[in-house]
């Protein structure tokens, strides 16, 4: 975990591993001075696309359906919808679980 402060507020990131299909992402959390914050979650580690979802929330506090004002999604540098993006996020775990089984 990293934690720093900036001018335009505090950032703070987290790496995770999926142990069941190998998945790895990055999560980096903004705040700014109003309260306001933006949660990036980056899926790169070794493979393509770069898949990225943005939730962008008026609180810092949590994170869950009730605290997200809207998401974004990215495949690449594509913007794309919810559901095309977790039909990608799929595809990448089945490739990412059928090799760490072999």
């Amino acid at each position: 975990m990293q934690n720093s402060d900036s001018l335009f507020g505090e950032q703070e990131s987290h790496f995770y591993t999926c142990h069941v299909c190998g998945d790895n992402w990055l999560s980096v959390k903004q705040t700014e001075d109003d309260g306001s914050c933006q949660i990036t979650f980056v899926h790169q580690m070794g493979m393509e696309p770069e898949l990225k979802r943005i939730a962008h929330m008026q609180t810092s506090v949590v994170l869950n359906e009730n605290t997200v004002d809207y998401w974004e999604y990215f495949v690449g540098e594509e913007q794309v919808d919810e559901d095309e993006w977790f039909d990608a996020l799929k595809k990448r775990r089945t490739i990412l679980k059928a090799v760490c089984s072999n």
